[in-house]
């Protein structure tokens, strides 16, 4: 391969735009993906895939390693971005196909290891008719845009009984593109560009555009995913990430430092689960920092987070989390060592959220807590610890008097609570308000 092809590519990269099952997290792994991997999403079985500066695709597996499935042909870089479905069967992309000579949006079939194309619509640029940029979790639908003419691209979506279909753009000889679709494949997410080339998110439901508002009423940004149920979905507007949901409308992910922006770049499948980053503001991708978000924690710095397990982090910094698996196990990006970027892979022993702290007999009350937490028969609690979301242990105690445990200091989130009561140990999710 090209090795200045690959050093051109990542130049413009460069400068383009709950967290715990139970105490026991010592069986999470980092993995090093390779040089220049550029990792964009993962499996619920591990199965990670991206492209190599924008010249092959990759697919990669903790018993494999990198494996090539498909470089491009016709002297472009690859266009969009590569997915795979939630049981790792199929995998999407922008390749060239051979019959034509031309780049377009197409579907890896793992088990056959072959390629199926799936078309454009009327016209090419730059040998370009289609690129991909999503795929539903069961591999059934891929969505993405397709070229017009050689200065105007709609958003697509194809599955197997319908074809390729131009969802169209909204504003005249301005483009859309579509990154994401639910399962059953009724609402995609995207952007649209206004009059003025800036991209304003929107959805389709059932092939109707509509536009995605703050709760000011003000375009957000580009949608860049959405669950597959179609209940959230999350992006970027302006300097910061957003999630836009049913019920509590449109959140902004922030960062304690103005000079700071950054995009979400997926969520889990229950919606709960946010991965992306933040950087120097106008500053290069991979020299920022990346994040893991939930409703309950707020914005956690994800190297922070790996270093508080006491995890070998390889000498990566985490920079840029692009993927996340549906179930939360996995997440997936790109990360930079002292003289390298380096795909990496995040393996955690369980999927992420407290709510797979298994139920216990321990009764604690108030929950949530403002100043003082009460046990139901105290006198048997032998020790307590508290631990934050990136697993530091906040608080302890070794019994538990009448007048309750004094959390009033704690800040405001979610935390676990490890209870031992004699010879067990219970493991108790507590909200601090």
């Amino acid at each position: 391969m090209n090795e200045f092809k690959i050093k051109k590519y990542y130049e413009k990269f460069l400068h383009s735009g709950s967290f715990f099952a139970g105490l026991t997290l010592s069986q999470a792994q980092v993995f090093d993906t390779g040089s220049f991997a550029q990792m964009t999403d993962i499996s619920n079985n591990g199965v990670a895939v991206g492209n190599v500066g924008n010249q092959f695709h990759i697919k990669w597996t903790e018993e494999e390693g990198e494996v090539n499935i498909g470089e491009l042909t016709s002297g472009n870089f690859i266009a969009g971005w590569t997915n795979v479905s939630s049981d790792g069967k199929y995998i999407s992309g922008s390749m060239t196909n051979a019959n034509t000579g031309s780049d377009e949006m197409g579907r890896y079939d793992v088990n056959t290891q072959t390629w199926s194309f799936l078309g454009g619509l009327t016209a090419t640029s730059d040998n370009e008719f289609s690129s991909a940029w999503g795929m539903s979790s069961d591999g059934k639908n891929v969505v993405g845009l397709a070229w017009v003419s050689s200065g105007e691209a709609h958003a697509a979506k194809w599955n197997e009984a319908t074809g390729l279909i131009d969802l169209g753009s909204t504003v005249t000889d301005r483009s859309s593109r579509a990154n994401s679709l639910t399962d059953d494949g009724t609402m995609v997410v995207g952007w649209q560009d206004n009059d003025y080339g800036d991209r304003e998110g929107v959805y389709w439901l059932n092939g109707t555009q509509v536009a995605l508002k703050d709760n000011n009423g003000q375009p957000t940004g580009e949608a860049v995913a959405v669950t597959p149920n179609g209940k959230t979905i999350i992006g970027y507007t302006y300097d910061n990430p957003f999630v836009w949901n049913e019920t509590d409308g449109y959140t902004l992910i922030t960062h304690p430092d103005p000079d700071y922006s950054g995009g979400a770049a997926a969520i889990t499948d229950d919606g709960k689960t946010v991965v992306g980053y933040f950087r120097p503001w106008n500053g290069q991708a991979v020299m920022g920092e990346g994040f893991i978000y939930t409703k309950e924690t707020g914005r956690v710095n994800l190297n922070e987070y790996v270093a508080s397990l006491g995890y070998d982090n390889l000498g990566i910094t985490f920079a840029l989390p692009l993927g996340i698996s549906p179930d939360g196990r996995y997440i997936t990006g790109i990360g930079r060592t002292a003289d390298d970027l380096r795909g990496f892979v995040i393996k955690l022993p369980g999927a992420l959220g407290t709510d797979n702290v298994q139920n216990s007999k321990v009764s604690v009350y108030p929950n949530p807590v403002h100043d003082v937490l009460y046990f139901k028969n105290a006198d048997k609690v032998s020790s307590i610890e508290v631990y934050n979301m990136v697993g530091q242990k906040v608080l302890s105690a070794t019994s538990i008097a009448k007048e309750g445990l004094d959390v009033s200091k704690l800040s405001k989130g979610a935390y676990v609570i490890k209870v031992q009561t004699g010879t067990q140990t219970e493991s108790v999710k507590l909200l601090k308000k």
